[in-house]
């Protein structure tokens, strides 16, 4: 009962924060103009507002004289000296430092994103917007157990003392006590390295609980998960029916040493016994059969969409809910319905610009305010928020695909650096997704793991990287089929292709289960699990 009461004054706070959000979508330019004034407070006074001059900048036409689309190598000095413990490099006095968002790149250094107070607000706001319209869409899963995936919020000391790491394992470790209550996974778990092990960990936790819904950024995540408990379905029953974790991979003993503490590991012989006849009825221990989910949230857009493939083995018909366009510098959109990667512009923390897609590069591109953007059209999104970071070019191109009132609707569709160009082609990897998508469904076979990559000859070709088992014997037919997908997907790779200068697409075998391993194998280099993202398109040409 008293969980009860608490949870219904949590849900009313968070409804009244739904209402606000809302309500803020028919009064768009007043809530951008606010949020315009807000960012001039967020780094009034600093280092960077002195050095662009942005003192007395009252409209947005100011805002645009005074500072141009900028980067993160603009901002690394500034954040440099935040990481030495100078506040003032980025912001007014009266803001407060608490941690670094690192980007969840897996090639590159990974950047530090600046996380303030009045970041955290914001971004938690999002989140219980989010999560409450989720929940009413599907009430079924009100008050019962949540898979939540997270990293660790403290992977990285900086010199100045602050801890950097994934801005979700910060939201977890200081989320409400009533939601954390529901967690199947302790925040301990986010310190296991070894992915399988966390993957295993996350499962054995999760497999004898009344699991209401699933929350992790990745369909990928989604996906080992139920994997994992197909695999390892015997081992699972056996510690769920011991009270113990002896799974595959590595678990720190302090980790196993906190879930013995807070009772994670009692033994558990009814929940073991209905497990053990679901594998022996079904032959195979799979999520659908084991939960009731009301739904599962994660990404559903852009290149991910693949692994949506195979969500119906694994958890039936349980409706998913994308996050929307979310990472580690802000929410940007607040999806509303299920099936959709489309989502409303999150118009109340971030101030928002676009550029149309054909003048991104640009020295003076067009640059819209959110009430000039057309329905169909797609733009690299511009952003301004409590990071501190100005006129921020993310790379990311969205399509707005609808308004909600006066606010634009966006779905992600790729980040714009991820492009492959040999002769003039300009492959992006939404292209080479979608082709592997029509040409699966031709050929009646599920391509969801592969890899392309240009390939330097005379004249040079796109290599295609398949598992024995999807392509089915049939290589010639498969590289045809690819290349004539790509050629009506990108008119400059057609042209390239029927002038001569690129070569058709080559198919090259691999064995089956080679993906998942390379999968493993980059998660274990860079430990963030639940943000990994595979690239489907290689850029580097092979010589």
């Amino acid at each position: 009962m008293f969980r009860k009461i608490v949870a219904h004054i949590a849900a009313k706070s968070a409804g009244r924060e739904m209402n606000r959000f809302f309500q803020a979508t028919s009064h768009l330019k007043e809530v951008q103009a606010n949020l315009l004034r807000r960012q001039m407070s967020v780094v009034a006074g600093s280092d960077f507002a002195k050095d662009y001059k942005l003192g007395g900048v009252e409209t947005y036409q100011d805002f645009c004289r005074k500072l141009p689309i900028l980067n993160y190598e603009v901002y690394r000095p500034y954040i440099e000296k935040l990481k030495n413990g100078d506040s003032r490099a980025l912001f007014d006095r009266s803001e407060t430092l608490v941690m670094f968002a690192l980007t969840s790149g897996t090639t590159a250094e990974p950047k530090y994103i600046p996380v303030t107070r009045r970041f955290v607000d914001d971004y938690r706001r999002g989140w219980n917007i989010f999560g409450l319209k989720a929940l009413l869409d599907h009430p079924q899963a009100l008050m019962r157990k949540i898979i939540q995936i997270t990293s660790s919020g403290q992977e990285i000391q900086t010199p100045g003392g602050l801890w950097a790491g994934a801005i979700t394992g910060l939201l977890a470790a200081t989320q409400k006590w009533i939601v954390r209550k529901h967690y199947t996974t302790p925040l301990s778990v986010a310190r296991i390295k070894d992915p399988t092990a966390k993957m295993y960990a996350v499962a054995r936790l999760a497999i004898g609980e009344d699991v209401g819904f699933m929350n992790t950024a990745n369909p990928s995540t989604t996906l080992r998960l139920g994997q994992t408990i197909e695999q390892y379905g015997e081992e699972l029953i056996r510690d769920v029916h011991d009270g113990e974790l002896r799974g595959p991979g590595e678990v720190p003993s302090d980790v196993l040493d906190d879930l013995r503490r807070g009772g994670r590991l009692k033994a558990d012989v009814k929940a073991a016994n209905r497990l053990s006849r679901i594998l022996e009825d079904e032959g195979r221990l799979l999520p659908r059969n084991v939960w009731r989910m009301g739904f599962i949230n994660n990404w559903t857009g852009g290149t991910l969409k693949l692994y949506l493939q195979r969500f119906g083995e694994y958890f039936g018909d349980t409706p998913v809910r994308d996050l929307g366009l979310l990472a580690s510098e802000g929410r940007f959109s607040v999806p509303i319905d299920d099936h959709t990667p489309a989502g409303i512009l999150e118009i109340t923390s971030n101030f928002f610009e676009f550029i149309p897609e054909s003048e991104y590069g640009e020295k003076n591109p067009t640059v819209l305010e959110p009430d000039q953007v057309k329905i169909g059209e797609k733009y690299f999104l511009i952003f301004s928020n409590a990071t501190g970071l100005c006129r921020y070019n993310i790379g990311d191109l969205v399509r707005v695909v609808d308004f909600y009132h006066q606010t634009p609707m966006i779905e992600f569709l790729n980040k714009g650096a991820h492009i492959s160009s040999v002769t003039g082609e300009k492959i992006t990897e939404r292209q080479v997704v979608e082709a592997a998508e029509i040409v699966g469904r031709q050929m009646g076979r599920r391509i969801e793991c592969f890899e392309i990559q240009p390939k330097w000859s005379d004249p040079p070709y796109y290599v295609l990287k398949v598992e024995e088992s999807a392509a089915g014997g049939r290589i010639e037919e498969l590289g045809q089929k690819f290349d004539e997908i790509l050629s009506g997907l990108n008119i400059e790779y057609e042209t390239k292709r029927s002038s001569g200068r690129l070569g058709r697409v080559q198919v090259r075998l691999v064995a089956d289960g080679y993906f998942r391993q390379d999968d493993l194998d980059r998660l274990s280099m860079c430990g963030r699990s639940e943000q990994y993202k595979r690239k489907f398109l290689i850029t580097e040409i092979q010589r």
